[in-house]
């Protein structure tokens, strides 16, 4: 997206300050529903300052505060998110890239890596050619599920049935070769040692946008024992507004404990989410609390 000039349409009132920080949530929210339901069209930040009266360089100002990206990066996540869906469903290449909105397939072939993970007819065939191996086993919380690759630990979950686990993880890697193996009784160990006071250090296979691998990085440096606020992370990396973009990423995170982001809480000290359950997450807490005291 280009930024617009100064066309004199836009409203004046974005020039105060009374907007305030919940007026500009507002506004990126529902700027981020409009990219979502127009993401064939080729937005710019004129068309988003037409739409919604605010001059575009305040658009892009006010979303990187909130969102910690820009608007055309944010359309691009979400054009890449649409194409996943479409390749999982089978459809031809041509097909699921021209839907997202893009019209040559030389935007996802220049770095499909990164945007995909894998090569486009790997993640078309659903990780099939992937190679993963899982276990489980019992903790204080009930039943741990641990995945892994050659490059590091894909996914952990915590839930009441084994069986519902498994099928969550095949759900995920759905034509990837998941083999329960005791290759992941090294990884499982050490999560389970964690329960009994022991810090972890494992290395992760977690894709994720820049944002998102910016926040876990932050996230995973926080000492065991001790939490940090949403806006704290956010200022830490260097986005202080965008605390909301952070308690996304944290929900993005499929490796929990591993990066533990049941250590981010709100401002107000209240918990806040948390993927694995509130309950959960206030037991890790005290968990730590009590086992640091010890140290």
């Amino acid at each position: 997206m280009k930024e617009s000039g100064n066309s004199g349409q836009a409203a004046e009132f974005e020039t105060s300050e009374n907007k305030g920080d919940m007026g500009k949530v507002k506004l990126v929210e529902q700027i981020c529903d409009y990219i979502r339901s127009n993401l064939i069209s080729s937005l710019t930040l004129v068309d988003l300052e037409s739409k919604f009266g605010v001059r575009g360089y305040t658009i892009q100002r006010w979303f990187k505060d909130i969102m910690g990206i820009t608007p055309r990066k944010y359309m691009e996540e979400q054009r890449i998110h649409k194409l996943k869906i479409n390749l999982r469903k089978g459809e031809p290449m041509p097909q699921a890239i021209y839907s997202t909105g893009y019209r040559s397939q030389s935007w996802l072939y220049e770095d499909s890596l990164s945007k995909l993970g894998m090569v486009p007819s790997a993640y078309r065939k659903g990780g099939d050619g992937e190679t993963i191996y899982f276990l489980t086993g019992r903790c204080v919380l009930g039943t741990l599920i641990v995945a892994e690759t050659e490059q590091g630990i894909c996914a952990v979950s915590i839930g009441d049935s084994e069986e519902v686990l498994e099928l969550a993880l095949r759900r995920e890697f759905y034509k990837a070769d998941l083999q329960r193996s005791e290759r992941a009784r090294e990884r499982l160990n050490s999560l389970l040692q964690y329960f009994e006071g022991q810090s972890l250090n494992l290395p992760v296979a977690l894709q994720g946008t820049d944002f998102q691998q910016r926040v876990w990085t932050a996230i995973a440096s926080i000492p065991y024992g001790e939490t940090r606020t949403y806006n704290e992370i956010a200022e830490i990396i260097g986005k202080p507004k965008a605390y909301r973009a952070v308690a996304n990423a944290c929900g993005a995170n499929h490796v929990p404990l591993v990066i533990p982001c049941h250590r981010v809480v709100r401002k107000d000290g209240s918990l806040g989410g948390y993927a694995l359950g509130v309950d959960r997450k206030k037991y890790l807490l005290e968990m730590e609390k009590r086992n640091s005291s010890k140290r």
